[in-house]
């Protein structure tokens, strides 16, 4: 049986379609294989200038210097330590050395130094010190309460507070002595001396 000519169309029509359908298949392709070597192409280009800009601020970093002109201010002053650091060492051998050689001259039960009878005796001469004396007491005035027939002050007496005391008080084991209140302030005496303590 013979095709008829509308048969012929459709079929024409048809392997038309087909040829279409797979030419923009594979310019499609095309197009999606071309974007995708560009996005690599981009993607290595940031990747290689990135990996360029830190190897460079590496280098800035830790990398060679130049050289610098040693200091002469540096130099010298490193030259004056070091001829301190040895005479200090030189001392401190000298002086040990002398203390060993003291210490056997005790122990032997000898004198070692042969010192003129002069200096020892003037070096027997008894010195008269005087007694240290001890600090006073720390005290701090809180307040005051001044009446007709009454003077009280509230203090802190090194680091005791809240002590009540009227003229002629003891404390601080009775070497310290309230001698008087006023409105400005607290005297006591210690040691023969006066103090003014103000409010």
């Amino acid at each position: 049986m013979a095709d008829s000519p509308s048969a012929r169309k459709s079929g024409g029509a048809q392997k038309s379609r087909q040829s279409g359908k797979t030419g923009e298949t594979s310019a499609a392709k095309l197009i999606k294989i071309l974007v995708m070597v560009i996005c690599c192409a981009g993607t290595f280009y940031v990747f290689w200038t990135n990996l360029q800009i830190i190897q460079e601020n590496e280098n800035a970093l830790y990398g060679a210097r130049e050289p610098q002109p040693p200091d002469p201010v540096a130099e010298t002053e490193k030259n004056e330590i070091e001829v301190a650091e040895e005479g200090l060492q030189n001392m401190t051998r000298s002086s040990s050395h002398a203390m060993q050689i003291a210490l056997m001259a005790e122990v032997q039960s000898k004198y070692p130094l042969d010192l003129p009878t002069s200096l020892v005796a003037s070096s027997s001469v008894a010195i008269d010190l005087a007694p240290i004396e001890p600090d006073p007491p720390r005290v701090t005035v809180v307040a005051i309460m001044i009446t007709d027939t009454d003077r009280i002050a509230m203090l802190t007496v090194d680091g005791e507070e809240g002590l009540l005391m009227r003229e002629g008080a003891r404390f601080s084991d009775g070497k310290a002595r309230i001698t008087k209140i006023d409105a400005k302030g607290v005297t006591f005496s210690w040691m023969r001396k006066n103090y003014q303590v103000s409010l």
